[in-house]
């Protein structure tokens, strides 16, 4: 009997699925609100379509339409509309297909007439809560808009909460209606509580030496508590190549007084290898290869290894680079620090009549060798108690420099450059070796990602070498470059960038008579790592890369700025204008700056942004345009 009730059931199903549908549809119209009202109404009323196998009678449809009258007004209400008169029709409009048609005429709405916002407790002169009372937006004459009310006190909490105001809560919150006269009076009081400390910081991990870890907190024990310095720990933490997740837990003590916050650091560690490689091209430096393997960790004391070879088709390129650093464990960010390095390139040596880079001759071609050793200590610093990080590394880099070139074999016998290449005054080939000594800053307050990065950077280099400490040539160089991206609106962008760079290492200069035209040449005997080069994609764009520069071998000193206005007309595509001017020089006396102009297009993808531009060189014969296209990373 069991089984055949069983049967039965499972026959009287396939039927009934089986069975055509039969469906009923009803849809909701509403007329006379739109946005944020609109919206709330449709979700008050909740079920606007009924399709499947539903059948509805007359009745009940009348009943739906009747029901969805007191229900569009009490949508309106939060938005400050308590008068609001609605009209229900009912419109078959096909078979079995039927609209609710509202008719919404909102009425008069209700203006606040008075309001109260306060902030007490130890809160009450913190600078956001502070601008967040003075841009309070429902002030007298507003229309009452309890969904924005309820916006803003879910800000004031989020504020508290990242200030280390954990207790925080609305002592009082209150809205007063007068339905009579569409007034409403606003009384709103936040009380911050005590602002909450932090506390110790425990690492559950045995990967590293745990001195290594101690420093790391941008933050110390008895700081007040700040959400954006917590987030930047994981940052931190995660940055140091060791771990491959980071969990920060915090145990919120805030029945002390004052509250504090410990934390318990769980991690687990990272693959101690990892590969890399990539493929880029630029109009300016044409395909560029590279490779890199990164040992993370070397030893338990933390030390981390980096290896990096890369090749660029523009003056064949090639440069090989291994970096090590090891934390210290002293009472401060500290690092000891070294690098290898060799680079070579190939080099063509110019000279030009006048002052037209088209006219360029192209004198003698060879090739440059670095061969170089840097190390050095780096030390962390912290400002505005760890919202920024100043990177100071102070170095030592031995440099051993070989270059050789021949005189062009398009020159034909009697040219005048023939004549001054077998001056035996005129040596352009300066094998040297030196050691420099210096430090360097970098100074990043950069926040956000694609079109919404802003901030600034700042570096900034001095060295020296001296013949006293056993190098072959007396120089100083002293260098200084920023970068500042600002947001106007949700749409708009303002970039500008500069750098100056001086030298005051000695120079070569010959004056030759090219048919009638007078022809300078100037070299620097700065080694080659070491000089300034001005023009393309990152520089003065309209002109070649690094064409800016004496004789196209670099120069003691630059200059260049730019300014950038850029507008993004789909999420993540923008169009830019831009203005450049720079140049690379040995004399300032003789500093000619040049000028470019162009638009371009972006696209921040997930590799980075891709920038293709179009510029103008102002100070060139018949202004040439030039594209500048740019993918990828740049070499090593």
């Amino acid at each position: 009997m069991r089984k055949l009730c069983i049967l039965l059931g499972v026959w009287l199903a396939c039927i009934l699925l089986s069975a055509p549908a039969t469906a009923d549809e009803l849809e909701l119209v509403v007329n006379g609100v739109d946005g944020a009202m609109l919206e709330n109404v449709q979700a008050r009323i909740q079920s606007f379509r009924i399709s499947g196998n539903s059948r509805l009678s007359r009745r009940r449809l009348e009943r739906i339409a009747a029901d969805a009258e007191p229900q569009a007004k009490a949508a309106l209400r939060p938005f400050g509309y308590y008068h609001a008169e609605v009209r229900s029709e009912l419109v078959e409009v096909a078979d079995r297909s039927w609209q609710i048609i509202l008719n919404v005429d909102k009425g008069p709405p209700i203006i606040i007439s008075d309001y109260s916002v306060k902030l007490i407790g130890d809160g009450r002169e913190d600078p956001g809560l502070l601008e967040w009372q003075a841009d309070w937006p429902l002030t007298d004459g507003r229309i009452l808009n309890q969904v924005r009310w309820e916006e803003l006190k879910e800000v004031a909490l989020g504020l508290s909460s990242a200030h280390g105001y954990l207790n925080a809560v609305f002592s009082e919150q209150e809205i007063r209606l007068d339905l009579v006269n569409n007034g409403a009076s606003l009384s709103l009081t936040l009380d911050t509580g005590m602002q909450a400390l932090m506390g110790t910081v425990v690492f559950n991990q045995d990967i590293v030496n745990p001195l290594v870890l101690e420093n790391l907190p941008r933050f110390s024990e008895g700081q007040a508590y700040d959400e954006w310095l917590l987030e930047q720990f994981r940052l931190d933490l995660w940055r140091t190549g060791y771990f491959d997740n980071v969990e920060v837990v915090e145990e919120r003590r805030l029945e002390e007084v004052p509250p504090r916050v410990n934390l318990v650091v769980n991690m687990t560690e990272r693959k101690r290898n990892t590969y890399q490689g990539s493929l880029g091209y630029g109009t300016d430096t044409g395909i560029r290869l590279q490779a890199m393997w990164s040992r993370h960790l070397l030893s338990h004391r933390g030390d981390i290894l980096d290896v990096g070879v890369g090749w660029q088709e523009l003056r064949n390129e090639l440069q090989f680079r291994t970096t090590y650093r090891q934390p210290r464990t002293v009472a401060a960010r500290q690092y000891w620090t070294a690098e290898l390095a060799f680079k070579t390139l190939d080099q063509k040596f110019k000279i030009r009549p006048g002052d037209v880079l088209e006219d360029s001759v192209t004198i003698a071609e060879g090739s440059v060798y670095d061969y170089s050793f840097k190390p050095g200590w780096l030390r962390v610093r912290g400002l505005k108690q760890g919202r920024q990080q100043i990177f100071e590394h102070w170095f030592a880099q031995f440099l051993k420099e070989t270059n050789s070139f021949s005189p062009s074999a398009e020159l034909p016998p009697e040219s005048p450059f023939v004549t001054l290449l077998n001056d035996p005054e005129v040596q352009i080939s300066q094998p040297s070796e030196t050691l420099a000594l210096g430090v360097s800053w970098d100074w990043p307050m950069v926040r956000g990602s694609g079109f919404q990065t802003v901030g600034r950077t700042h570096r900034a280099h001095v060295f020296t070498s001296s013949t006293a400490l056993g190098s072959d040539l007396d120089f100083t160089q002293a260098y200084f470059s920023s970068r500042w991206n600002t947001l106007w609106s949700d749409r708009w962008k303002f970039l500008i960038r500069g750098e100056v760079g001086y030298t005051d290492a000695d120079v070569l200069e010959r004056e030759v008579d090219a048919d009638g035209r007078p022809a300078l040449l100037s070299v620097t005997e700065l080694p080659y790592l070491y000089r300034f080069k001005a023009g393309g994609s990152q520089s003065v764009r309209g002109y070649g890369f690094e064409d800016l520069s004496n004789n196209n071998v670099g120069s003691n000193n630059i200059i260049t700025a730019s300014a950038e206005l850029e507008y993004r007309f789909l999420d993540d595509w923008s169009a830019a204008v831009f203005f450049d001017t720079g140049n690379a020089f040995n004399d300032w006396d003789e500093m000619k700056l040049k000028k470019g102009v162009g638009v371009g297009i972006r696209w921040y993808s997930i590799a980075g942004p891709i920038r293709l531009d179009f510029a103008t060189a102002l100070d060139e014969p018949d202004r040439p345009w030039r594209i500048h296209f740019t993918i990828g990373t740049p070499l090593l």
